[in-house]
């Protein structure tokens, strides 16, 4: 992705509004009893963070397993983020995937909330990275 620093910073700055309003709509769906609701959206509260992480690296994916992958070899491998944050972003890919596409998944309110706990964290530690990232040097 070849952006200038300027539309790179605005970029980012958009897709981590996108990931808090995610994160919002996902506490309001959970709060009127939309479980379903509520897990989609705390996984786009995630992924919006996960991408403005690789847009600050000068990275873009078409694909939601290929930004995971990203996240996991370039920032939890290394030890950048830590590996319950990883292991957060890939619990919420399969837990909003079943919930979107497989009709008798019974998710649970309790789930959703610890998901909606667990994008709220990791929204707070890529906003801190997503700063750092034009400096680190696999994705820089």
């Amino acid at each position: 992705m070849t952006l200038a620093p300027e539309e790179r910073k605005t970029i980012v700055a958009l897709r981590l509004e996108s990931a808090r309003r995610s994160l919002a709509d996902a506490r309001l769906l959970l709060a009127a009893g939309s479980v379903r609701g509520a897990v989609n959206r705390a996984y786009y509260a995630m992924f919006y963070a996960a991408s403005a992480l690789a847009i600050a690296g000068g990275q873009s994916f078409t694909k939601h397993s290929a930004l995971i992958s990203f996240i996991h070899r370039e920032f939890v491998k290394p030890g950048i983020l830590p590996r319950e944050h990883g292991r957060a972003l890939q619990k919420a890919f399969e837990d909003r995937t079943e919930g979107d596409y497989q009709d008798l998944v019974k998710q649970k309110p309790e789930d959703a909330a610890a998901m909606i706990q667990a994008a709220a964290e990791f929204i707070d530690v890529i906003v801190g990275l997503s700063s750092d990232a034009a400096g680190h040097s696999a994705v820089g």
